[in-house]
């Protein structure tokens, strides 16, 4: 349970500290990049702090909420290991934990079977909703079978759950512009420099986000929604293999967190990708053209191309770099085009964030059996 709830830690792959929770190489807080960080003396890293309790308090009623709701591991412990448990006095199927024999009632009217994914694709999206204004705007997240199209998680930075402070957004009327040059290549370069733009590398501003008043719920930092989007994920698949995630850099630092061990055993891979989106359905191959590195940490990226087309990965840990042929999040952007033409969608500004929320999540099962179908 330690690393369930570990946010203060090494977050760079190949140092021996790598999620962590305490190491003698740790030493905090330190400011030298102008914000409270922990530094790692082992591989001179600054990852910035968070109030761990305020975290953990969060986390651990998002879990189980989860877990209660679903039914695919406890809302006590979170093991996956249950075992349906007869029914209620309404009928509803009852479920036991194997480990310290909870036994509750999911609220959804069916277990389904969760099929491992072979790849985990994480986009973000800006959604407006009705709150002070009805210029507002949720930051959700979306995650996917890379390779079936599925959707397999929503989270939002909206959260009914009591929260503290220190998670909180906070909206300073400075949104970053959007990065949409044309060239993929100085699009990269442009994303790196925002980041070092930020007053920290996580510190994301996107919008306005305030909530009606008197409203129930609260507006959580985009980086706290991620850490708990991909600890629910890391709970139902640890041993998901391929990571593919938007050029985000803390969506980095989320994923790399939530399968920690995975990383450290050198299990897994995980790519950062941007690619050009067009309906071309030619199946020319993939060629590399070359690679470049760009940011703070001067990356290495893969350039690719197919056809008109091109892209460009970068792998982040081991891995086999012939593989960025392969990286895509297509899957994301189908989701997104059908997404887009959805009534309920298209009607997000009139209602609160709770309800677009809970739309977007409702069309996803709908999209999902769109898919199953075809």
């Amino acid at each position: 349970m330690t690393s369930l709830f570990t946010i203060n830690c090494c977050k760079s792959f190949g140092c021996q500290n790598l999620g962590l929770a305490s190491s003698p190489d740790y030493s905090w807080p330190e400011y030298r990049l102008g914000y409270a960080a922990l530094h790692c003396r082992a591989c001179g890293s600054y990852p910035p702090l968070f109030n761990e309790e305020q975290f953990r308090r969060w986390l651990s009623v998002y879990l189980a909420d989860f877990a209660a709701n679903s039914g695919y591991f406890c809302p006590r412990c979170y093991q996956r290991e249950t075992i349906r448990y007869g029914h209620n006095p309404r009928g509803s199927q009852r479920v036991q934990c194997q480990g310290c024999k909870k036994v509750w009632t999911p609220k959804q009217p069916a277990l389904t079977a969760l099929v491992p994914p072979a790849q985990i694709a994480t986009i973000p999206l800006i959604v407006p909703f009705q709150g002070v204004s009805s210029d507002q705007q949720l930051y959700v997240l979306l995650s996917f079978d890379a390779i079936r199209g599925k959707v397999l998680h929503i989270s939002s930075n909206f959260t009914p759950h009591p929260v503290g402070s220190s998670l909180l957004y906070r909206w300073r009327d400075n949104a970053e512009p959007p990065v949409i040059h044309d060239d993929i290549i100085e699009r990269v370069s442009q994303r790196e420099t925002q980041f070092l733009r930020r007053s920290q590398f996580d510190e994301i501003q996107y919008g306005s986000a305030m909530l009606k008043r008197n409203a129930n719920g609260a507006i959580l930092r985009p980086v706290i929604a991620a850490h708990g989007h991909f600890r629910i994920l890391s709970r139902l698949w640890p041993e998901v293999k391929t990571h593919i995630i938007a050029h985000e850099c803390f969506l980095r630092g989320a994923v790399i967190t939530a399968w920690a061990e995975q990383f450290c055993h050198h299990h897994a891979s995980l790519w950062f990708i941007d690619e050009e989106i067009n309906n071309d359905k030619r199946t020319l191959p993939w060629q590399l053209l070359g690679n470049t590195w760009q940011g703070w940490w001067q990356n290495q990226w893969q350039i690719w191309q197919q056809g008109n087309t091109r892209k460009m990965v970068c792998l982040l840990t081991e891995g086999q770099v012939e593989k960025g042929a392969s990286i895509t999040l297509a899957a994301g952007h189908h989701f997104l085009a059908w997404l887009q033409q959805q009534t309920e969608f298209q009607q997000s500004p009139r209602y609160s964030a709770h309800s677009v929320f809970q739309a977007i999540r409702s069309l996803a099962d709908k999209y999902n059996a769109f898919i199953e179908k075809r």
